[in-house]
């Protein structure tokens, strides 16, 4: 990215709204502490966010810097939304958390212009994709309306394509497709371009971006010699104009519809995996296309559960409850008012997981007290399918569960791929 793009995106003399503030009715639950082990990232006090250091961890960024930037942020003596909230400093300078995640942001990418003037492409490759990811935290949670982190956004994106011009071992293509009228972009991650491949439709969280599972195709999908698709959902990143409803997989289900023009995939070989709110689409996406869709690996999906029971959607971060009702384009996130609005998101409540099986293999990978996806929901959706199975992981950390899973769904991808 261009030091003059830079610079139009961001100013000092920018007053925006500051993130914790965008989602009203929010401001009076920013306090409530939780048990850490039943979500992926510590909710700790005195942060609006969820600090998701294993998971930033294993998208390449050091924890030392993480810890770095922290301090900067909660040092600050600048005026913030809640005095209560350190990461709730106002507008565009020291302290507030876009600037400083953008800031270590802005070093990884000079390094990688300078490592690519050198010749040094490894080098190159490794700080690009690095600024990314600072980019992406900075852009975290990702709620609508929110200028900095739309901006932030930008800029992730910019930087994740550019390492890939300094990769050796990987392929980028990127497509858009009209959905509601409006594009949608795609990043489809290649092993090579010598033949077609299998392909992995990833998706993530609520608060996820598409830049944010180069790991997993690296490590996981690539060297099984499967593709990896990945697309935003509905509220998000490049989706962020879609509103999540109770067809929650109406965009996915576009997708599958598209890539069927698509070069490079083997279309007969379509495989989805998804990652909490995405594993609720991918589920679902299954019962309705059990004809396209080959394999499903659901980690942590919030399916039944937490949409029946009030008691448990009320014990959900702040933060939380905030990006869901961003991507369902409501203003209030009052958990009370919120959990009306999500009760239709239950695949029970929509006759999908006690309906007659379905023959599309099923894998659901958890934690058994996992606050959004628990024992039963898992067991839910492995008996929904004659070849389903549920993989379910007493680990203290949730996130470390998924990780120790991801070799096992990339087996199970290729078991039904092949």
């Amino acid at each position: 990215m261009s030091k003059n793009l830079s610079e139009r995106l961001f100013s000092y003399k920018y007053k925006v709204q500051e993130t914790s503030s965008i989602i009203h009715n929010s401001s009076t639950k920013k306090k409530h502490i939780i048990d850490n082990d039943i979500m992926e990232g510590n909710e700790k006090e005195g942060w609006y966010r969820i600090l998701k250091f294993m998971q930033w961890a294993w998208q390449g960024v050091e924890l030392l810097e993480c810890y770095e930037i922290l301090a900067k942020i909660a040092a600050s003596k600048n005026k913030r939304t809640d005095e209560c909230l350190l990461d709730s400093v106002i507008d565009f300078h020291s302290g507030n958390w876009s600037y400083e995640w953008i800031q270590r942001g802005m070093k990884h990418q000079k390094q990688g212009v300078i490592f690519a003037k050198n010749g040094e492409n490894e080098k190159a490759k490794k700080s690009y994709y690095t600024s990314s990811q600072f980019y992406s935290i900075a852009s975290y949670p990702h709620l609508k309306t929110d200028e900095l982190s739309i901006q932030a956004q930008v800029m992730a994106f910019s930087s994740y394509r550019k390492s890939f011009e300094y990769n050796d071992n990987a392929l980028l293509k990127e497509f858009k497709f009209k959905f509601q009228k409006k594009d949608i972009t795609c990043l489809l991650h290649l092993p090579d371009d010598t033949q077609i491949h299998s392909v992995a439709i990833v998706s993530g969280g609520i608060e996820a971006l598409q830049c944010d599972f180069l790991k997993m195709f690296e490590e996981h999908l690539a060297p099984a010699g499967i593709a990896m698709l990945t697309i935003d959902l509905p509220g998000i990143g490049f989706s962020s104009h879609v509103k999540l409803e109770q067809d929650s997989s109406n965009l996915h289900q576009a997708l599958v519809e598209h890539i069927k023009n698509v070069p490079w995939i083997d279309h007969d070989k379509i495989a989805l995996m998804g990652i909490r709110f995405g594993g609720n689409i991918s589920t679902r996406l299954a019962f309705l296309e059990p004809k396209i869709v080959k394999s499903v690996v659901a980690l942590g999906p919030p399916v039944a559960s937490i949409f029946g029971e009030y008691e448990n959607f009320q014990k959900l971060p702040p933060m939380f409850l905030d990006c869901i009702a961003s991507r369902m384009q409501l203003t209030n996130s009052d958990a009370a008012t919120l959990f009306q609005q999500c009760v239709p998101f239950s695949l029970v409540k929509q006759g999908l997981l006690f309906r007659s099986k379905i023959k599309t293999p099923l894998l659901s990978i958890g934690h058994k007290n996992d606050i959004l996806c628990n024992y039963k929901d898992l067991q839910l959706i492995a008996n929904s399918s004659s070849q389903g199975e549920a993989h379910i992981i007493d680990k203290n950390s949730i996130f470390e569960s998924y990780l120790q899973s991801l070799n096992y769904s990339a087996e199970w991808l290729t078991k039904y791929l092949k």
